[in-house]
Order: structure tokens, then C-alpha cells, then sequence
């Protein structure tokens, strides 16, 4: 059982499949064969163009920061508003693109191996949050994560791993937000 902390040293600058961008990797797993078993990542949208595809991968995407976007699935469902801190799942088949982009905006992203991994993003709360909870990612502001005797604080922009913890308890600053993130294998099963 641990609790880490992972920083700017820790995460790598990539660039978008589709070459209109870059994303920020905060963590990346693969299997023994370096096929992706999950990701998270930050993005910034600053204009309208097309997600890379990603056969084979379900993401959830939330917004971070800025005035947001619209996402466009070319049909596989209707358009949808990104709205702040309100996770949206959708699969990496979909022909996926940014539009009616209102302004610079920054996402956070959680991809995993359909099939085989899921994941489930939602707002920290101040408190015991329920297990199994694999990463913390402080989007704004700060949050401290305490298991144990084990305390660790995040500040903007960095992600706290969350290994086999039973509970843990998490205090976010006042005007910061938060998002937890659960890593479950297709059986339901947590993996960190």
C-alpha cells in the first residue's frame, strides 16, 4: 500500500496521432506485449479539427480549464457540450472532432484497452473516498491524500497514484477541484 506523488519531471510531452497538437502523458501502462492497457493524459483545444483515432480504446474526456467545446461524433451519437468537471465517456472509433470551440479550453483524458480495462472519472469530494481509487489528479488548486500514515499533496497540474488502498481520505483547497479516477479490469477487479 502507497501512496506517490508524480510531478512534471515524471510526464512526457507526445504529439496528437492526427499532428494538430500535443498531449501531456501523466502515466501510461502497457501489457507485456506494449499493447496500451490505459492512459491519462491533459490536452489543450484551442481550435476546432478532429480527434485522433483510437480503435479498439474507450476514453473519458473532462474539461479542466477554458470556455469548452462541443464534441462532434459524426453521427455515432448526437453532439454533446463539454461541460467544466463533467466526465464524458465515448469509444475512440467514433470519428470524433472539436467544434464550435469557444475559446483556449484544457482537458483531461483517461483512456483504456476496451475489453479488457475501465475507468471511471468523477469530481473529488473532501472526505473517504470509496476504494478502489487509483490516481487523484489535481486539476485547480490543491489536494492533500492521506492513508495510513502515509500524506501526500498535489498541487495544480499534478497526480497522485493511489496503490491498493483500501480508503483514502482526500482534503482539496477551498477554490481547487479534483478528479478521481478508478482503474478496474473488465471483471470489475481494481489494478493499482
Amino acid at each position: 500500500m502507497s501512496l506517490r506523488l508524480l510531478t512534471a519531471a515524471d510526464f512526457r510531452r507526445l504529439p496528437w496521432q492526427n499532428g494538430r497538437g500535443t498531449t501531456l502523458e501523466l502515466v501510461r501502462r502497457d501489457d507485456a506485449a506494449g499493447a496500451l492497457l490505459w492512459r491519462l493524459s491533459v490536452a489543450d483545444v484551442v481550435e476546432p479539427g478532429p480527434f485522433s483515432p483510437l480503435p479498439g480504446i474507450d476514453r473519458v474526456i473532462t474539461l479542466i480549464d477554458g470556455a469548452g467545446f462541443d464534441l462532434d461524433f459524426g453521427g455515432a451519437r448526437p453532439p454533446v457540450p463539454l461541460r467544466p468537471f463533467e466526465p464524458l465517456a465515448f469509444s475512440g472509433d467514433w470519428p470524433t472532432a472539436a467544434v464550435a470551440v469557444h475559446g483556449a479550453s484544457r482537458d483531461f483524458n483517461v483512456m483504456t484497452a476496451r475489453g479488457r480495462i475501465a475507468a471511471e472519472v468523477e469530481t473529488a469530494r473532501n472526505g473517504v473516498m470509496a476504494a478502489p481509487l487509483a490516481y487523484v489528479f489535481a486539476a485547480r488548486g490543491g489536494v492533500v491524500a492521506t492513508t495510513g500514515g502515509a500524506t501526500v499533496r498535489a498541487g495544480t497540474g499534478e497526480l497522485i497514484e493511489c496503490r491498493q488502498e483500501s480508503e483514502v481520505r482526500l482534503e482539496v483547497d477551498e477554490a481547487g477541484t479534483a478528479l478521481a479516477v478508478r482503474i478496474l479490469a473488465s471483471d470489475g477487479e481494481a489494478l493499482l
